[in-house]
């Protein structure tokens, strides 16, 4: 938080107070940015998007002029560095404005991989009659829960520090949390207090439902993950070694064009198939639904 608390600071004193009314503009990260957990407002983000966006032009436009002043003419020089520095400050902006989304997606996807055994932990310990708030500061102790122990924390925090009621607490999480299963959760756990209902029946039967859901993400993922590697066999490894024969061969008969297939074999051996294996580890981890 430190390095968001500089870029706030120094951001509202290069703009003052002449981007708030630009502000709601940008209304649509406004949920994106409540649910990633930034702790940062609208207005806020706003700035810091602006001042990042303009660090990074002003920091390239005088470096690439500067470098490309060496290998073009001075006119040329300042087109480019300037197309290019403006390129990359949109492109930072770009970023920035999706980030919150990122790391809301990020947030979600941990809590559905990790509520149906936090959800069976919280189910064992209401079992033992242990008031809800209990559950929560007990819940909020164990890291391996991951985003599931943050969103408890913020409960008992709110409760045993700032004093608000418990029922109150979860609705302000469960307002905020990008996860539509701790959502429905913590709403249903709400009721369940209201009434007077047996809270650790409530919470085994979510966990039941819970945990089906988790297996079928499982089996989805099973699937996906099989028709990726058939994928990736065929089209990159068999593709790639299909190429680099069939190269050497035509290399034998036409000498003339030797030089510019060694070049792309070097580039599909050294560059390419690298390239897509990351490129296909990162599908294979988007896709998961690990904790």
């Amino acid at each position: 938080m430190k390095l968001w608390d500089t870029l706030k600071s120094l951001s509202f004193r290069l703009f003052g107070k002449s981007l708030e009314p630009y502000a709601e503009y940008f209304g649509s990260i406004k949920s994106d940015i409540e649910m990633s957990g930034l702790r940062l407002s609208l207005v806020e983000y706003v700035y810091i998007m602006f001042f990042v966006s303009f660090l990074i032009f002003i920091t390239e436009f005088p470096l690439l002029s500067f470098m490309l002043g060496f290998f073009t003419a001075v006119p040329m020089a300042f087109f480019l560095s300037l197309t290019l520095a403006l390129f990359m400050s949109m492109l930072t902006f770009f970023i920035f404005y999706s980030y919150p989304a990122l790391i809301s997606g990020a947030r979600k996807k941990n809590i559905d991989g990790a509520l149906p055994f936090a959800t069976t932990y919280l189910a064992t310990i209401a079992g033992s009659r242990a008031p809800p708030i209990t559950m929560f500061r007990v819940l909020s102790q164990f890291r391996e829960y991951g985003e599931v122990a943050k969103e408890a924390k913020k409960i008992y925090t709110d409760v045993s520090v700032f004093g608000m009621d418990l029922q109150e607490a979860m609705r302000k999480t469960a307002g905020r949390t990008p996860s539509a299963q701790l959502k429905e959760l913590l709403w249903g756990m709400t009721n369940v207090i209201q009434t007077g209902g047996e809270m650790s029946l409530f919470l085994r039967e979510k966990s039941k439902g819970f945990m089906q859901e988790y297996r079928r993400s499982l089996e989805q993922f099973s699937q996906r993950i099989s028709l990726l590697i058939e994928v990736y066999l065929t089209l990159i490894i068999v593709g790639s070694i299909f190429f680099v024969i069939l190269s050497a061969i035509m290399s034998i008969f036409s000498s003339g064009i030797g030089l510019l297939l060694s070049f792309l074999q070097f580039l599909i051996i050294f560059l390419v198939m690298p390239v897509v294996s990351v490129v296909f580890i990162i599908i294979i981890k988007s896709v998961s639904p690990s904790m």
